[in-house]
């Protein structure tokens, strides 16, 4: 056991105190830590209340997975079979540079913006739901039912796909429509879902006494959790609290992605077993997205009924939708109080919009570059070990983080550096005299172990970064924050990505303002100073931090 001596105690009086300590925790039985807050035992500390938010993560991964993959890449096929090429009623090609135009609203576009455009509109609407939904979940038992409804929902839009496997604009605006809508959905269950991170950090101990944070460095302030101060009044909260906060945010991650790779395993297998064909291949992605929405159905039903309700705030007779217009204003105001929570989550956000622009340019390059319908059965191959990769990364960085001791942001730059190459890379294939930039097989698979494997590992190291910034009590509102602040950013790029391809029809090009976001938001996280957003959240909350130092 690790014991900090106060400068002000002579040696052998912190070494009487240390051995006395230790000598009451070993005799005295382990205690279940209690909400400070409520004074009572929190419902999230038991190992049930931990399995079923795991599950309900996996429940969500099936469909999450065909909504980032197999609905993009079906409505790409369905617009590619309905276009023509430019200037002349020729149908489009299949592989290559592709000049195809598709109908969208009162005029034409290119195919490939034509998905772009749609991922625009659902990152805007996304936006709109999650104010509503975070600004509630707080309050009485809101937040478990706000995230059973939006799982269940989130699997139900799914189940129509398997039927939508005729080429007409009939059909394709009914896809995109409910492409739009699980975009939506995604985004509301996800805030919930994130959100109980910081409540099962809370219930190891995070909160339980009064910390003492040391002004310095900033990886100082995850150092300290080790340490313990003598003293009732001073006693600091062990590392452990912010390992469970770690555990938790990459173990919802992993078991997300292993139901992303049961849905993605039943397309791999689909695919390969009823055959491909060049033009309707994608209706073996359409089978699969339906499938995957019955598992989200399944499983979702299960852990929402097993995982306890968190007692929240109490309202004071507002009217729901009053009461989110309300919480919203209000958090935008405390960005005084909580100034670096919101640095990180700015950083969050641009980043979070310059990954997910690249994900989806690159998967509609793949096909494009190795040919839609030809390369159907190397796509599903393509998407499966994309989740193998990402969930080896956050693994490997949840093995390392206790053991390997350098700054907390070393490990996010590291994870910037190899996201912002990757991303670069693909922006030199502009030039047709390069030789390289994803215009060959190999460039598309070694991209995925390198991008994949970081991205997945810097997700979770915001999510459990950001929790240990949150006040108690508004831990959805401001993982809600991430997903409504997309309003402002989130939907700009797709539409700026979807002017550029409509231009150029390159999927190259997209990639230039996606390296100049992810450099702007690694300004944030140099910006941000972790260790005093931490002592800002303890402090408001009432958890009476104490600050030393310069």
């Amino acid at each position: 056991m690790k014991t900090a001596v106060d400068t002000d105690m002579r040696p052998s009086q912190s070494m009487m105190s240390s051995t006395s300590q230790e000598r009451e925790v070993s005799e005295s039985p382990a205690k279940v830590p209690l909400d400070p807050f409520t004074e009572v035992e929190s419902p999230l500390s038991s190992k049930k209340a931990f399995l079923s938010w795991l599950l309900l993560c996996y429940s969500t991964g099936p469909t999450s997975s065909m909504t980032a993959t197999y609905v993009p890449i079906s409505l790409q096929a369905m617009a590619n079979i309905l276009g023509h090429q430019p200037g002349s009623a020729k149908k489009c090609a299949t592989r290559g540079a592709i000049r195809c135009l598709v109908s969208f609203g009162s005029g034409e576009v290119d195919y490939n913006s034509y998905v772009l455009y749609l991922q625009a509109i659902a990152r805007a609407c996304e936006g709109i739901l999650t104010i509503f939904l975070s600004g509630i979940a707080d309050y009485s038992h809101y937040r478990k039912s706000s995230m059973l409804v939006t799982i269940i929902l989130f699997g139900v839009l799914a189940l129509p796909f398997a039927a939508l496997t005729h080429a007409s604009y009939t059909v394709l605006t009914a896809s995109s429509v409910l492409y739009c809508l699980l975009t939506t959905i995604q985004g509301a269950y996800g805030t919930m879902e994130a959100s109980y991170i910081p409540l099962f950090m809370r219930a190891s101990g995070w909160y339980q006494q009064r910390p003492r944070i040391n002004v310095g460095r900033a990886e100082e302030a995850v150092e300290a959790l080790e340490q313990t101060q003598t003293g009732s009044t001073n006693t600091r909260p062990s590392k452990r609290a912010f390992n469970k906060g770690v555990r938790v945010s990459v173990l919802g991650l992993f078991v997300g992605n292993v139901g992303s790779l049961t849905a993605l395993l039943i397309g791999l297998i689909i695919t390969n077993t009823r055959g491909q064909a060049a033009v309707t291949g994608y209706h073996n992605f359409l089978l699969a997205i339906t499938i995957a929405g019955c598992l989200t159905i399944v499983f979702g039903t299960i852990g929402g009924f097993v995982i306890p309700s968190v007692p929240g705030k109490k309202r004071n007779g507002e009217n729901l939708l009053t009461l989110s217009v309300i919480r919203f204003i209000s958090l935008l105001k405390s960005i005084r109080n909580y100034p670096e929570a919101f640095k990180l989550c700015i950083g969050w956000i641009l980043w979070n919009t310059a990954y997910s622009a690249h994900n989806s340019i690159l998967s509609l390059l793949f096909r494009e570059t190795l040919g839609l319908g030809s390369s159907d059965g190397e796509y599903t191959t393509w998407t499966f070990t994309a989740i193998l990769f990402a969930s080896m990364g956050s693994l490997s960085w949840m093995f390392a983080f206790p053991h390997v001791r350098c700054k907390v942001k070393t490990w996010a730059y590291t994870f910037f550096a190899v996201n912002i190459t990757c991303i670069v890379w693909g922006a030199l294939g502009i030039n047709s005299h390069v030789p390289i930039g994803y215009k060959h097989r190999p460039e598309f698979w070694i991209e995925q172990v390198l991008f994949l494997s970081t991205s997945s590992a810097l997700r979770s190291w915001n999510r459990v970064v950001y929790s240990s910034m949150l006040p108690h009590g508004r831990e959805a509102q401001f993982f809600g924050l991430e997903i409504t602040l997309d309003l402002a950013t989130g939907w700009i790029s797709p539409l700026v990505q979807g002017v550029i391809q409509d231009r150029t029809h390159n999927l190259r090009f997209p990639m230039i303002p996606n390296s100049l976001l992810m450099l702007i938001a690694l300004g944030f996280y140099v910006w941000v100073d972790i260790e005093k957003g931490i002592a800002d959240a303890l402090k408001e909350s009432g958890a009476g931090v104490e600050r030393t130092g310069p």
